[in-house]
């Protein structure tokens, strides 16, 4: 036994230095087959290289003539849609933009923006001039803020309501006394003659804007918001971009969504307000200049102003290729507009200044032809790497795994404080919103108080709720819960968790269904626990089911067994999901996607409630077509027989 001892801490001892040498083989291997590729390399690098520097210097030459030709055909350009032949000079998809006072005369005058193709303008650089209040409305001002005598308010605002000059001023005030009075029909009637009035109001908004808003508040409020939507994407009226926001904002409030306008409309307001900043300038000093500019997403922009107006072009991000005719024996060469940041093109690459063609940054040519290797040395190369490989694979490998569980963990618990964070500021800022109204007595109204008082009553219930749900699910993680097992009627239960549940379900536009099998069941399980594992399933229903507003709980007795289902027809879970939904923190896509916020923890508690009773869950999805939730719980022997309660 000794040698052989002996032989074994030989080996053992010799292990490192083993270890060792090979490393440094494969080090040394890999050394020497770098080496004589990179040779090789170097001179396939130097002739590509000259090539794009003789290709390079061609392509900014063309490019500064086809700059030069565009710029020459916006200072020819004095109307829209251009003409024919001007056309024909410009590129594809490019977008023409005029900006001129409506006549020479009028240089007060907010300036008038056309656009080729025409494009929507969600709102603009410069509203018209509002002017002062028209005169004629002290009596009616002493009479609703000093006397709060409505009626003879109203009634010396009618005179006014019938000459133009004070007509729509005349019908906001109306309007907004209408409702004091709570005479909704009178408010809209107002409201809906005010919306064909063009004036716009001292502040700068049109009143015709202030009346699509204000309908929103009345019987109605979805369908209004809808006209109202409609109105500000057709760029019906004057506004500046804080007031587009703020109706927008106001739009998604009512409609209960979280829509954004669309990009390209709003990428074309925003450039038709960098381009009347350009044109101020003009106008300020008296002179005419123009101007070029690259942009991030390798599109351009072209401008010439005059004091009088300006022309621009904005041409996509493919513009380049159109103003670039390169040799056919250049089709493997590559170009693009380098930005601060950007990652370095692939080599052999060359750079080139734009100054020539007077515009900022410089155009990286780059070629996509692959070097040349020889045989021998890709096999070198690949022997050397192979080698490497063995000795680190299982090393990355573990490395992997534990980086990516890591991050993983750490993604997770990151959407979940997000979610929760979420879901702890709706409430607060209800709660927050309307204490502040009841305290400042702003709410004169004692129905709106009530309602105040029932609102406090519901956020402050779902905020106790939230709170219950995370220190449950905190002991249910830790092992710490304590349930409290107890013969129970099933459907007892989930009768009671539907009750307690409708009134918000109602109050939210949903209905809750119930059929129940006749027969009474009993199980052996925690009631409170049971209740809010139902009461999950049916908040989940009502939160991924958009469109349709009605959810079904159903109970049955079958096969010693009580099977309660809560069913929606909301957007379903994905089949790949459906392992998973079960986890901590974990969401579905398509909830994600439609930016329905949530913890993740609802259906874990749910398993881990329904586990606790000696049961199961399951579930049936498909995408779009909503899901069925079903719980099994044993049904529990009758006393001394064996047999179970039916």
């Amino acid at each position: 036994m000794r040698p052989l001892t002996i032989r074994l801490l030989s080996v053992r001892r010799s292990l490192p230095l083993f270890l060792a040498i090979v490393v440094c083989l494969a080090i040394w291997q890999v050394w020497l087959t770098w080496r004589m590729m990179e040779q090789d390399r170097n001179l396939a690098a130097q002739h590509s290289r000259e090539r794009l520097e003789q290709i390079a210097d061609l392509a900014v030459a063309q490019l500064a003539g086809t700059l030069g030709e565009w710029d020459l055909s916006l200072r020819e350009l004095d109307a829209l849609p251009p003409p024919a032949a001007l056309k024909a000079k410009l590129p594809l998809n490019g977008t023409l933009v005029l900006l001129a006072h409506p006549s020479a005369a009028a240089a007060a005058a907010a300036a008038a923006v056309s656009a080729y193709p025409a494009k929507s303008l969600l709102f603009v650089p410069e509203l018209p001039s509002a002017g002062p209040l028209p005169k004629g409305f002290e009596t009616a001002e002493k009479l609703e803020f000093r006397e709060q005598n409505y009626d003879r308010a109203i009634d010396a605002l009618r005179p006014l309501a019938e000459q133009p000059a004070t007509r729509a001023e005349a019908l906001l005030r109306i309007a907004r006394m209408e409702r004091r009075l709570n005479h909704p029909e009178a408010a809209l009637a107002a409201y809906d003659r005010m919306s064909q009035e063009t004036a716009v109001s001292p502040e700068g908004v049109p009143y015709a804007l202030l009346a699509a808003g204000a309908r929103c508040e009345l019987p109605g409020a979805v369908a209004a918001a809808d006209q109202l939507r409609a109105a500000l994407l057709a760029g019906r009226w004057p506004l500046h971009r804080e007031t587009f926001e703020y109706y927008w904002s106001e739009v998604n409030r009512i409609r209960h969504t979280a829509d954004v306008p669309p990009t390209d409309a709003m990428e074309f307001s925003m450039l038709v307000a960098r381009l009347y900043e350009h044109w101020q300038q003009a106008v300020r000093t008296g002179s005419n200049f123009s101007g070029r500019e690259a942009q991030p997403d390798a599109s351009v922009l072209i401008w010439y102003a005059t004091p009088a107006r300006l022309t621009a072009l904005s041409a996509p991000a493919g513009w380049l290729g159109a103003g670039l005719k390169l040799p056919a024996s250049a089709a493997d060469i590559r170009w693009r507009f380098e930005a601060p940041g950007s990652p370095p093109a692939a080599q052999p690459h060359v750079l080139r200044s734009l100054a020539e063609a007077q515009l900022a940054g410089k155009l990286d040519f780059s070629s996509i032809a692959a070097l040349p290797n020889r045989g021998i040395n890709r096999a070198l190369w690949l022997a050397g790497l192979g080698l490497m490989l063995l000795l680190v694979l299982a090393g990355a490998y573990a490395m992997y795994r534990g980086v990516s569980r890591e991050l993983r963990v750490a993604q997770l618990q990151s959407d979940f404080v997000s979610a929760v964070s979420h879901e702890f500021r709706s409430p607060l800022t209800t709660l927050r919103g309307i204490t502040e109204l009841l305290a400042n007595d702003r709410l004169a109204d004692e129905s709106r108080r009530r309602q105040s008082y029932v609102f406090l009553e519901r956020e402050t219930g779902r905020l106790q709720r939230l709170v219950e749900d995370l220190l449950d699910f905190g002991r249910m993680e830790s092992g710490r819960k304590q349930y409290r097992i107890a013969p129970q009627d099933v459907f007892g239960v989930v009768r009671a968790a539907v009750a307690e549940f409708r009134e918000e379900a109602l109050a939210n536009g949903f209905q809750v269904e119930m059929d129940l099998d006749s027969r009474a069941a009993t199980i052996q399980a925690d009631e409170e626990a049971l209740r809010r594992a139902i009461r999950n399933l049916l908040e989940n229903a009502v939160k991924y089911s958009p469109e349709c507003r009605t959810v079904w709980v159903e109970g049955r007795v079958n096969h010693r067994q009580a099977a309660i289902s809560v069913r929606d027809r909301g957007m379903g879970i994905e089949p790949r999901e459906q392992r998973q939904i079960f986890q901590k923190f974990v969401r579905g896509a398509a909830a994600k996607k439609a930016g329905i916020k949530g913890t993740g923890i609802g259906l874990s508690m749910v398993r881990q409630i329904v586990d606790a009773c000696g049961g199961e869950i399951r579930l049936e999805s498909a995408a779009g077509a909503g899901s069925t939730f079903t719980i099994l719980l044993p049904l529990a022997p009758l006393a001394g027989n064996g047999e179970t309660h039916a």
